[in-house]
């Protein structure tokens, strides 16, 4: 009975990856939705149980820590804000090109904020003495400068303790400030002195996913080496740090990236810390240089830089060829990046060239087939053999129930014969499993795809569908997933595709031999259908044409043997015509 005994190994092995994938979608995407919920909840009802006393404590606070120096305006082609010159604090940058929403009236994506308000971030970059702080209360004298922008730089200048450093502050038409600075000393003895230079995210972004596939809090490169720590990870350790060679430490989400890009080829320590400031949590990374002592009337020059903005791989790289370190590692490509940065470049290279993302998932996709094509044959082959021997099998399985031995004798007899290799259909499936996993995570990450249509209802492939049962399928005036009901109900046309076309598919697979197997996999397409529904739609479009595809070989290969399908009959039942192959 060894087809039986497969069989229940192919049960039990679904059983368990089903049962796998189910508690994988509630550890890393249901679970941290439940929890932010959770504490979303408790946060407003403590505000509101203590609002006045808040309220009042909070305006106080803010007011005597916020800084006090003169405030200069940035205004390019890609940001607008403005910064302060006191802690030399860049605190208020809006991306000009990237909007919040699919609606504009909802304003630009606001990646810094000033301190006081709920979700501020800056930073910062100053000059101390040893153990003397970040420099957050440097006070900075304008000298000459109005409005940052390409064309025209800002002069600043420090004077502390017979130490003078002057600085330029100049900025392109991206996302890259640069701070150049002349440090001299004017005392009669030696000063000892550091650069440091500060990211900080006060409590948890809005748009933060929770999800495992996305990089999400501290990231830094030092010594060449990327590391990264998320910000639920940086706040149950506390602090730790890494030292080398210089590159760059901030903080990142899954589309944007704000970091402190030390002076390279210089040695570094790069902090990670949490910590409490007005009773905001507080997620920082920073950087210091190595001391650097300057003997009576000596300078010294020193360059380093700012990125705010979007993890745009064109622009990252373009940074790296002048001269700063691996800019593009601030993209999460992950343990797979061999895989994934290739299909993400493709990806956007295609949907650039077509004028539609939608379009370039179709077209990735159906190269990716064609380059696994081989590899599929034998699957497809493998599974029309066994699904064409399966009326020789029953008989077997028949003939010699009362004897195992017997019939496991024939069956290996009846295989070799046919030359049919139960196992071979398995093969495809490990790399099928890389490549899935590598375009899931370059659509998930790849900023060119956020707010990108494809045709009809799609308005934004990184999103999910925007219609569902729950909604009448755009009927009703609300939203796919209405209020607390789980995301994972609101079944969209998609998803819907999704469990069809999976469905199809199933059709041509030899069947369990075990009846109640039998049925059970035939219901898996749709369970899938539920689990796969949250996602965003342009994975959804890879998996439904992915289907399509797969389905269009497989039927190809099936018909090849002269097997009949599920498929066939219905086809004759609808047209009267046979495509059996037999008279």
């Amino acid at each position: 009975m060894q087809d039986q005994g497969n069989d229940q190994k192919n049960f039990i092995l679904a059983m368990l990856l089903s049962g796998l994938v189910l508690m994988a979608y509630w550890f890393f995407y249901g679970q941290p939705l439940e929890e932010m919920a959770r504490e979303n909840a408790a946060l407003e009802l403590s505000q509101g149980t203590n609002k006045d006393i808040e309220l009042s404590n909070r305006d106080q606070t803010i007011q005597t820590k916020s800084p006090t120096g003169q405030r200069i305006n940035i205004e390019t082609a890609s940001i607008s804000g403005s910064f302060n010159t006191e802690g030399s604090r860049f605190d208020d940058i809006a991306l000009k090109n990237y909007d919040k929403t699919l609606d504009t009236a909802d304003g630009s994506v606001i990646l810094l904020a000033q301190e006081g308000n709920e979700k501020s971030a800056y930073l910062m970059d100053n000059w101390t003495n040893i153990n003397g702080g970040n420099g957050s209360d440097t006070k900075w004298t304008l000298v000459s400068g109005g409005t940052l922008t390409e064309t025209s730089p800002i002069y600043l200048e420090y004077l502390n303790d017979e130490l003078l450093v002057q600085r330029k502050v100049s900025i392109d038409n991206k996302f890259l400030i640069t701070l150049s600075d002349k440090v001299v000393n004017l005392s009669s003895s030696e000063k000892t002195i550091t650069r440091v230079g500060v990211s900080r995210q006060h409590n948890l972004p809005d748009d933060l996913t929770n999800f495992f596939i996305v990089q999400e809090g501290p990231i830094s490169l030092v010594d060449g080496k990327y590391h990264d720590q998320k910000y639920k990870g940086l706040k149950k350790k506390s602090n730790w740090n890494e030292t080398g060679k210089a590159g760059w430490a901030g903080l990142t989400d899954k589309y944007w990236f704000i970091a402190n890009i030390a002076p390279q080829d210089q040695t570094i320590k790069v902090n990670y810390d949490f910590k409490t400031i007005n009773t905001q949590d507080v997620y920082e990374t920073s950087y210091t240089l190595s001391p650097l002592t300057l003997t009576s009337g000596s300078s010294v020059e020193s360059t380093s830089h700012l990125y705010v903005g979007p993890k745009e791989r064109s622009t990252l790289v373009n940074y790296e060829l002048q001269g700063i370190a691996e800019m593009e590692r601030a993209i999460d490509w992950g343990a797979m990046r061999l895989i994934v940065r290739p299909i993400s470049w493709t990806l956007s290279f295609l949907g650039s060239k077509l004028g539609n993302y939608g379009l370039g998932i179709l077209v990735l996709t159906f190269f990716i087939k064609l380059f696994m094509f081989p590899l599929f044959n034998k699957q497809y082959e493998s599974q029309a053999k066994m699904k064409k021997v399966q009326p020789k099998v029953k008989r077997l399985q028949e003939l010699y129930k009362d004897d195992r031995m017997k019939m496991q004798q024939e069956m290996m007899g009846l295989y070799r014969k046919e030359g049919v290799n139960p196992a071979a259909g398995c093969l495809p499936i490990i790399p099928t499993i890389f490549v899935f996993f590598s375009l899931y995570k370059a659509v998930f990450i790849n900023i060119d795809l956020r707010h990108e249509p494809f045709f009809g209802w799609i308005r934004d492939l990184s999103a999910k569908d925007p219609l569902s049962i729950l909604n009448g399928f755009g009927v009703l005036p609300w939203e796919a997933v209405p209020g607390p009901i789980p995301s994972i109900l609101a079944i969209g046309p998609l998803a819907i595709l999704y469990g069809i076309s999976m469905s199809l598919m199933y059709t041509l697979t030899p069947p369990a031999g075990d009846p109640m197997q039998a049925k059970i996999f035939k219901f898996m397409p749709w369970i899938f259908m539920f689990i796969l529904s949250p996602f965003a739609a342009g994975l959804l479009i890879y998996w439904v044409w992915n289907n399509i595809l797969s389905f269009g070989q497989q039927y190809y290969i099936t018909r090849k043997f002269k097997v009949d399908t599920p498929v066939d009959e219905f086809w004759r039942k609808i047209t009267g015509k046979n495509t059996s192959g037999k008279e």
